[in-house]
């Protein structure tokens, strides 16, 4: 794998929001073969994308102050509990400024030098490194881009019970209350996640891999070690099932903020508790044709209407019109393709 060159060492990590990316990236995290972007860069979703067209500059401005992966170069965390107090942010930023706009690079990709960049600001040689890896969960929806750009990639995908998924962003919105909660994006999103999956096995794709959440988390040791040979790399169990971000013990992602000391099988069957009966009908309505593909079957006995027309808890008006709208949109050009 190291034959490679440096750029197209790359691995990918997609999924859905609460569906552990960000538990997968911390388990790899401080693997000696890895180098590991503990942030989400949005590089496909945003930066090759809007930004592209508007030049170097702006995707480089993007990168280090609008994305997630902003606190590596010492922005304002936007959301959770982040601290990098421990990492040299001015120097990263430093050297990844001055290695972006070296002429020398202006024609090679950005996230490769943010990579390069990366590495330097940890000593780390390249040679050293037989992945490097970025997460960001809306990956998902550009796998073709992703082999275009990387023909050698890897790409592991992350899936979660869809249940599981809305009572987690249920929590989020309780927390946070940003008044922007979207029950259609749950659902969907979890359809985007389940037909890239099946693509890849109707076509025999052996660069994707898929870590089911539960399965990770019941049994880290043997689903951590599949990853590893899928990745080429040694698994060392004092090493993958320690999460860690940039080196640092890793505290945890929990929707409800419930602290981290372990990996925890507790979150597997909170839904059940948290969700209401027209919750649980809503997720079943838009996923029970694909749930038992993945080994999630559904609760309810069927489809009922007042599952699909009762607001579910945090959804506004404004979210309410839109998800429904949305929805038989997506049933309509489903049907219209049968």
């Amino acid at each position: 794998m190291k034959n490679l060159p440096f750029d197209q060492r790359a691995c990918f990590i997609a999924g859905q929001a609460k569906s552990g990316t960000t538990l997968l990236v911390a388990l790899l995290d401080n693997h000696p073969e890895l180098l590991v972007l503990p942030e989400e860069t949005a590089y496909f979703p945003t930066v090759l994308t809007k930004y592209a067209p508007r030049g170097r500059r702006a995707q480089f401005d993007y990168i280090t102050k609008e994305t997630l992966s902003n606190v590596l170069f010492g922005g304002p965390c936007k959301w959770g509990k982040r601290d990098y107090s421990y990492f040299p942010t001015s120097r990263f930023l430093q050297t990844f400024e001055q290695m972006a706009f070296d002429p020398g690079n202006l024609k090679r990709d950005l996230l490769v030098i943010m990579l390069e960049a990366y590495a330097a600001t940890l000593g780390r040689s390249l040679d050293s490194i037989t992945r490097w890896i970025e997460k960001t969960p809306a990956n998902r929806k550009y796998v073709p881009e992703i082999h275009s750009r990387f023909p050698d990639a890897r790409i592991l995908v992350t899936m979660r019970d869809p249940r599981a998924i809305f009572a987690a962003q249920i929590a989020l919105e309780k927390t946070r209350q940003l008044g922007t909660f979207s029950t259609y994006y749950c659902i969907s999103h979890w359809r985007e996640v389940a037909k890239v999956v099946l693509r890849a096995r109707q076509d025999g794709d052996t660069t994707l891999f898929l870590v089911p959440y539960e399965k990770l988390v019941l049994e880290p040791d043997v689903w951590m070690k599949r990853v590893c040979a899928f990745l080429e790399i040694e698994y060392d169990p004092a090493i993958v099932l320690t999460p860690t971000k940039a080196g640092k013990f890793w505290e945890g992602n929990s929707a409800t903020e419930t602290a981290f000391f372990r990996i925890s099988t507790e979150p597997l069957t909170r839904w059940e508790s948290d969700l209401s009966e027209e919750e649980i009908g809503w997720v079943e309505w838009h996923c029970r044709d694909l749930m038992p593909e993945f080994g999630y079957e559904p609760r309810l006995g069927e489809r009922s209407l007042r599952h699909f027309m009762k607001p579910t808890r945090y959804e506004r008006p404004k979210q309410y019109l839109k998800s429904r709208f949305y929805s038989l949109r997506d049933d309509w050009v489903r049907r219209s393709a049968e």
